[in-house]
């Protein structure tokens, strides 16, 4: 950038010396034709005015052309430092993936154990009980080694099944939520302990719970709001489905009730009443009633024209066969 602003003040420094010599010279030639010096008045040389102005036009024009270049060459330079910045980052990508590559390996190295996994062998919904089984890959053991699982209040040791895997069982509470579990792995004298993520409310593997693939329009007109569209009911664990009841509730009022067991084990379509109007919201209450006599609830809101409270105007309840509420999602939020 220095280089360029010299190379301006050499122009501009060369314009006004041609401006300047050509105001001293054409004086000069007018003092002679005044002495009589030089008979012929014609002046041969332009007059200072336009001497500078074409010195003017030529050093805009060489300004003009100078900053073309100039542009051109930044904007190369810019495409090159974002040419460099791209592969500046995909380089500190790669480092950050190796990065996390070596801390992998590095925790995995720490780590007593090369594999845990489990399987819900069994439920029993009349003692709201589930059967699970666990099973250790350890890295290193020995005849007197001793493992032990911790799940929440529960401790069960495992025994070995083979070379390094030991296995155990448990029956868990159905409806409890575990966020975590201890694997204890005593050797003589000394217990070490290894922290495993196990995330699980274990009847979401047991029940047909639900869920909805939707796709809803809306129209106001005036104070009302026409309703349109289609909706699938998901049906998870469906081998435990007995029937499926669906409710359109309008405006919190019953609009309509019917039996949708069969679309919803062939995840067939289901089309809204066309033109269903609401004033405040159109909800869809879905129960669902299990072979096991328990009853699922989840009422979700398809379209609503005044604040919803998620917490109270949708909520997903299971009862059990006695009708006694045992789990509902508002404990959970």
């Amino acid at each position: 950038m220095s280089k360029l602003l010299f190379l301006v003040f050499i122009i501009f420094v060369i314009a006004i010396i041609i401006v300047v010599v050509s105001l001293w010279a054409y004086n000069k030639r007018l003092d002679k034709v005044t002495s009589g010096e030089i008979r012929d008045t014609h002046n041969k040389l332009p007059e200072p005015g336009t001497t500078a102005g074409v010195t003017y036009r030529t050093v805009l024009i060489i300004l003009t052309i100078i900053a073309v270049l100039s542009i051109s060459s930044l904007i190369g330079q810019i495409s090159s430092l974002s040419s460099n910045v791209t592969s500046l980052q995909s380089k500190l990508h790669d480092i950050n993936m190796d990065l996390l590559e070596l801390q992998r390996k590095v925790e995995e190295n720490g780590k007593l154990t090369t594999n845990l996994s489990y399987e819900i062998t069994g439920a029993d919904l009349e003692k709201k009980t589930a059967s699970l089984k666990f099973s250790v890959d350890l890295k290193q053991y020995s005849d007197d080694t001793k493992v032990k699982i911790a799940l929440g209040d529960l401790e069960f040791p495992l025994t070995r099944e083979n070379v390094g895997t030991y296995s155990g069982q448990v029956t868990a509470d159905l409806f409890q939520t575990y966020d975590q579990l201890k694997i204890c792995i005593t050797e003589g004298t000394t217990t070490k302990v290894e922290i495993s993520d196990f995330y699980q409310t274990l009847f979401m593997n047991v029940l047909p719970l639900g869920g909805l693939d939707c796709n809803i329009n809306s129209k106001d007109v005036g104070k009302k709001t026409k309703c349109n569209g289609w909706y699938r009911l998901v049906i998870y664990n469906p081998e435990k489905l007995q029937k499926v009841n669906v409710t359109y509730l309008v405006d919190g009022k019953v609009y309509k009730t019917f039996d949708a067991t069969t679309m919803a084990k062939d995840y067939a379509q289901i089309e809204l009443d066309k033109d269903l109007t609401i004033e405040k919201d159109l909800s869809l209450l879905v129960e669902t009633i299990t072979t096991d006599g328990y009853k699922i609830e989840k009422k979700t809101i398809l379209v609503y024209r005044t604040p919803i409270d998620p917490g109270t105007d949708e909520y997903e309840r299971i009862y059990d066969n006695a009708g006694n509420l045992i789990w509902e999602n508002e404990k959970y939020n």
